[in-house]
């Protein structure tokens, strides 16, 4: 996979020196302004939400995620078995699925039901563990959980994650919120799923979501928003009324296009779309490259909306035009996934540069809103150094 960091002339060794400052700051440094992991008795660890002092899926998958690209074996399995000790359902209609809320204090589950996006880099991370450590283990607990992902059966108030009629991921699996969140949409991840468990779903799946994409994704600005409906329309919820538009959860929809676009672009220089869609057969091939050039298209827009704009905003409406209330300047998340949708362009794109710049020349997230912005300044940074190509 590229590494756009030495296409704008950094050295392996100032990766690695990046990687490796990021890394002891967020994971290692200071407990009261800089770490967001911690220990917890001799074999877990564990990702605080600083700002909300809890902890979510989202925070420990992509704890793992990172950890696997690292190849920190043991960080890996305190992390993991964190989440399977004290964020996975056993029983009841939740059983298979993981609290996406966690307390700090005794690590009780806040609020047992689902977030997703938990769900499916904790997938991921298993994946691409299992890849990295060569470990069987890994592999079927992810099949597992994708299994569960996909089939399991909707009980009480709690549906199968990814929506039955809709055949796109949910906002949540709880009753009441059939609706989705683009960024959830992770289509490089359900092509990953189906080749590991060679399940046709997953490419239904992840046909499904691209086409929801082409529809939630604004087509002169490349924006998307937060939540919406299934058909692509921003949604404003009542607990959030800005929902509709773009902050914090869609600044990934670009790095998760780019994710895709990326791997594509390698299986067709290798002549091996067999490796992410079951099939070697060239009309296949013609379709790959078509969804891979539509999500370049669309990073471009987005790139070339903000780069005309700097120093541009981190909350707006779809549309790009102003946020509902007092928008904040650039923030290192939003940076980072600009960074990291950098992988998808072209050599020599003169778009690269500029976001591949900022991300590198940005320090590393501190104080109290650095958990989210410090986890995807790390995804951004290894995505940049080529470490996804596991």
């Amino acid at each position: 996979m590229r590494n756009t960091f030495e296409e704008i002339g950094k050295t392996p060794a100032e990766i690695d020196e990046k990687l490796g400052k990021a890394f002891a700051q967020l994971f290692e440094g200071d407990r009261e302004s800089q770490r967001i992991c911690f220990d917890a008795g001799n074999d877990e660890a564990y990702i605080v939400d600083i700002g909300h002092d809890d902890i979510r899926s989202e925070g420990m998958s992509y704890g793992m995620t990172i950890a696997a690209l690292l190849k920190k074996r043991e960080l890996f399995d305190r992390l993991w078995n964190f989440a399977r000790r004290h964020m996975k359902n056993t029983e009841g209609p939740l059983a298979g699925y993981y609290a996406w809320q966690v307390s700090t204090k005794d690590f009780s589950m806040m609020d047992p039901g689902s977030a997703p996006d938990g769900e499916e880099y904790f997938a991921a991370a298993l994946l691409y563990a299992a890849k990295v450590f060569n470990c069987e283990t890994y592999k079927q607990d992810a099949i597992q959980l994708i299994n569960d992902m996909a089939h399991k059966p909707c009980e009480e108030n709690v549906h199968t994650m990814m929506d039955v009629d809709a055949g796109l991921v949910r906002f949540s699996p709880m009753d009441g919120n059939d609706f989705t969140d683009p960024s959830y949409n992770t289509v490089a991840f359900y092509r990953m799923y189906g080749e590991a468990t060679g399940d046709e779903i997953w490419k239904k799946i992840a046909g499904n979501s691209f086409n929801y994409l082409k529809r939630a994704v604004h087509p002169e600005t490349g924006i998307a928003a937060e939540y919406s409906e299934y058909d692509g329309t921003p949604k404003s919820t009542p607990w959030y009324p800005e929902s509709d538009c773009f902050c914090g959860d869609a600044w990934r929809v670009a790095w998760n296009l780019a994710l895709d676009a990326a791997n594509i672009s390698d299986c067709l220089d290798r002549n091996c779309t067999k490796d992410i869609t079951g099939s070697q057969d060239k009309n296949c091939a013609k379709e790959l490259a078509s969804v891979r050039d539509w999500e370049i298209a669309s990073i471009r827009k987005l790139l070339n909306f903000l780069n005309a704009r700097r120093p541009y905003l981190a909350d707006m409406r779809v549309d790009g035009s102003p946020f509902p209330r007092e928008p904040r300047p650039a923030t290192g998340g939003l940076i980072a996934m600009n960074g990291a949708a950098t992988i998808a362009l072209p050599a020599g794109d003169p778009l690269i540069r500029p976001f591949a710049e900022d991300l590198w020349n940005m320090e590393v997230p501190s104080g109290l809103w650095r958990y989210y912005d410090g986890t995807l300044y790390m995804l951004g940074l290894l995505a940049c150094a080529g470490k996804f190509n596991v």
